[in-house]
């Protein structure tokens, strides 16, 4: 009988949890969450694999390059090496579906650091949450996924949190911004945005408080920040590269070439159709923030910061999303409460008990649907149509067996991948840029944009085997070329030796049909 009356009492409880606009707030919470993508889409993810492979069996940082010939004995920034431990170590345990929930909980927090920001700001209704959140990882979805980026959007959501509750509750909340970024500048160099961000935040202030009236915990709560601020930029030089971390992200972030020649760098194309959401709220967002007419000369420093990084670099866009959803949710909130009340809408009540049957049916959905896309979609192999389609899955499965230590001239974005699936060799170019620098991508485009002089700059690097989309211009004008010879063709590659080599290089013959099955690799047959 007590049992009973207390299962009761905590259903009671639990009813009263529940209410409908809550409920939504959920709802949006986890779907947005279950946004990201559950399979690997990030070129980069295999080079950083092998990294935390390497970090993981020799506990040293990776001082030069190893996987690119064209810069052996380019220093390399590891600016992503803890990001890179805890994927190898995910990966060890439990797969690639380890790693792909590791991400989900980090997009979870990194919306929670949204929501809780915006009810700092003003009271928001559930209802208004729910379809903010989902609108947001909807908007944010090219970019969301298995990559370490989402470390920096989160714990920039983290750092504006930590603002506002400084800036309007007082206290010394702020300070904990060193802890974050002692750990953000170990994760991903996305770092320097946030420094950015609070230089900003701190100029504003400073130039509200010089020309507007500052009671004297206002002033006290900006002195606490600005001091905040300061470790948090002391916090950044104690990590493993030392101060050279803090120059290294304006080499990405500032680099012409890198915007010119690699596709996520570049500025956002709106007729794209993965980028209308960013545009709808862009837009919406614009028209809340006239509509208001009155927002802090910081936060308009914060959203005009960030809309400015995003047009400039389509991968920024969560940026955007991070910087601006909290205003989004409450301004919307107050239209939403505006109509309302002239259109004089109320919601009738519910009785309880459907209302839980009905939360309780679609809680347990969407609890069912991320199991289905842990177990399935995350742990889908690399012989399947998804992984053979978009990395060079089949053709490196061909040159494995093969001699080794090749010179490998590759896609850009294929150069993780071939650098984590044929150790032995190596790629012509990979995915850290900076690394490689702007010398080397304008170089590389001209060969492969079949530039005036394309074919003796190809020639005369050490070159031993291209491996390039087909069907591609510059495949088809390598197949008319007598100095390299076709050796290999899938559905997606064609792989060419240098003709001089074939006497000596002997890579392995291209696998028949039957024999791609037999290895498991039906999809590449």
């Amino acid at each position: 009988m007590a049992t009973g009356t207390v299962a009761s009492g905590a259903g009671s409880r639990l009813l009263r949890h529940l209410s409908m606009p809550r409920f939504v707030a959920l709802v949006g919470l986890l779907a947005g969450m279950l946004e990201a993508h559950p399979q690997v889409t990030d070129p980069d993810f295999w080079w950083h694999l092998r990294n935390g492979n390497t970090l993981l069996a020799t506990g040293r940082l990776i001082r030069l390059n190893p996987y690119a010939f064209i810069s052996v004995n380019h220093h390399w920034v590891l600016q992503e090496w803890l990001s890179e431990v805890w994927m190898a170590a995910a990966v060890a345990a439990g797969g690639r579906p380890a790693v792909v929930l590791g991400y989900w909980l980090v997009t979870l927090a990194m919306l929670l650091a949204i929501w809780a920001r915006a009810r700092v700001i003003a009271p928001v209704s559930g209802l208004t949450v729910g379809v903010a959140l989902f609108f947001a990882a909807f908007t944010a979805y090219p970019i969301l996924g298995p990559r370490s980026q989402v470390e920096t959007y989160c714990l920039l959501a983290v750092t504006l949190l930590l603002v506002e509750l400084q800036l309007r509750r007082g206290g010394l909340v702020a300070f904990w911004l060193g802890p974050v970024f002692l750990l953000w500048t170990d994760l991903e160099a996305g770092f320097i945005i946030g420094l950015i961000f609070l230089g900003a935040i701190l100029a504003a202030e400073a130039a509200s408080a010089a020309f507007g009236r500052r009671t004297r915990a206002e002033v006290q709560s900006l002195a606490r920040l600005g001091g905040a601020s300061a470790c948090a930029l002391a916090a950044c030089l104690i990590n493993p590269n030392g101060p050279a971390i803090v120059p290294y992200p304006f080499q990405t972030q500032f680099s012409s070439a890198q915007q010119a020649f690699i596709l996520e760098w570049s500025s956002p194309d709106f007729h794209n159709p993965l980028l209308v959401a960013l545009l709808l709220f862009i837009l919406s967002l614009a028209y809340l923030v006239v509509r208001r007419r009155g927002l802090p000369l910081r936060d308009l420093a914060v959203l005009g910061l960030s809309l400015l990084v995003t047009l400039q670099s389509v991968r920024n866009l969560v940026i955007l999303v991070v910087a601006a959803t909290p205003w989004w949710m409450v301004l919307a909130d107050q239209v939403r409460r505006q109509l309302a009340q002239r259109w004089r809408l109320r919601l009738r009540p519910i009785q309880p008990l459907p209302v839980a049957v009905v939360e309780a049916v679609c809680l347990l959905g969407l609890m069912g649907w991320l199991g289905w896309q842990v177990t399935t979609q995350s742990s889908v192999a690399l012989a399947s149509t998804t992984y053979t389609s978009p990395f060079p899955v089949c053709a490196a499965a061909w040159l494995k067996p093969g001699p080794g230590g090749l010179d490998i001239f590759n896609v850009y974005g294929d150069g993780g991948f071939l650098a984590y699936e044929l150790p032995r060799d190596k790629v012509y170019i990979f995915g850290d840029a900076a690394l490689m620098g702007s010398n080397a991508l304008r170089r590389y485009a001209s060969i492969v944009d079949l530039l005036p002089g394309w074919l003796g700059r190809l020639n005369s690097s050490p070159s031993q085997v291209v491996l390039y989309n087909r069907g591609m211009p510059f495949s088809l004008a390598l197949e008319r070329e007598p100095s390299w010879t076709l050796v290999y063709r899938d559905r997606g590659y064609e792989a060419f030796l240098r003709t001089s080599l074939l006497p000596r290089l002997h890579l392995p013959a291209p696998p028949t049909s039957a024999q791609w099955r037999a290895r498991g690799l039906a999809a590449c047959a």
